[in-house]
């Protein structure tokens, strides 16, 4: 990861860029996207108010997207059906979504210029069906890739079951969650119509290294991503 500063950034959160070129589009701070997971018990409301507002204050503009297609593969792998797979995605979605739009209105962004998504939003969008049928042949032909994936499926349904081990056909469902989402981390830009756009998320996504060395995923040179914290002293 690269480890230059962007000394502007510093304060509240540091933000810590994968790339050099990660770090280029850092700087020109045109369009972040804030990734919000739902039942992450990290995006408290204190915490999501000082993102946005740091976020706000940073970049040229902000959104900030809740993954609901991406839960329901979680749902489904650990035996619900899709349809109660959805049911239950919604509920929690719907939750992590109020709490989102209350921190856009807590640092005084009024509700029909709050930029929240879903990712249901886009899953009909050509580019997001281009990227997604990519997301699909590259698990299948890069092998590390693939692992990347089945690693981080296994510990994100291991976290639910508790004291059992998901089965391997489980795996296979869950890593579902991460094929919908890569889209957004190949090319933000081409689906949200900005010019450059830097992808942030509160820890290292496992399968970044991998995201952007595997011969088969194109991650577009107007795609950022960085780690984003609060610095020492933040909240």
């Amino acid at each position: 990861m690269h480890e230059a500063a962007v000394e502007r950034l510093t304060a509240p959160f540091t933000m810590t860029p994968y790339t050099e070129n990660c770090a280029r589009l850092s700087e020109r701070a045109e369009h972040v996207l804030v990734g919000v997971s739902p039942g992450n018990g990290y995006f408290n409301q204190e915490r999501l108010t000082a993102l946005l507002r740091w976020a706000s204050a940073t970049f040229g503009q902000v959104d900030a997207i809740v993954p609901d297609a991406s839960l329901v593969h979680t749902y489904q792998a650990l035996g619900q059906s899709p349809e109660t797979a959805w049911t239950n995605a919604r509920h929690k979605v719907g939750k992590t979504y109020r709490r989102v739009a209350r921190a856009w209105a807590e640092i005084g962004v009024p509700p029909g210029e709050q930029r929240i998504h879903l990712l249901s939003d886009f899953v009909d969008h050509p580019v997001y069906t281009h990227l997604r049928d990519e997301t699909d042949r590259a698990v299948e032909r890069d092998p590390a890739l693939r692992e990347a994936f089945l690693q981080t499926s296994r510990r994100v349904l291991s976290a639910f079951l508790k004291d059992e081990e998901p089965t391997d056909e489980q795996v296979e469902e869950g890593k579902n969650y991460l094929t919908a989402e890569m889209p957004l981390c190949l090319d933000t830009p081409a689906l949200l119509g900005v010019s450059s756009s830097v992808a942030v998320y509160h820890h290292r996504l496992p399968m970044a290294e991998v995201m952007f060395s595997s011969p088969y995923l194109n991650v577009s040179p107007l795609q950022g991503h960085a780690v984003v914290r609060p610095s020492e002293g933040g909240r």
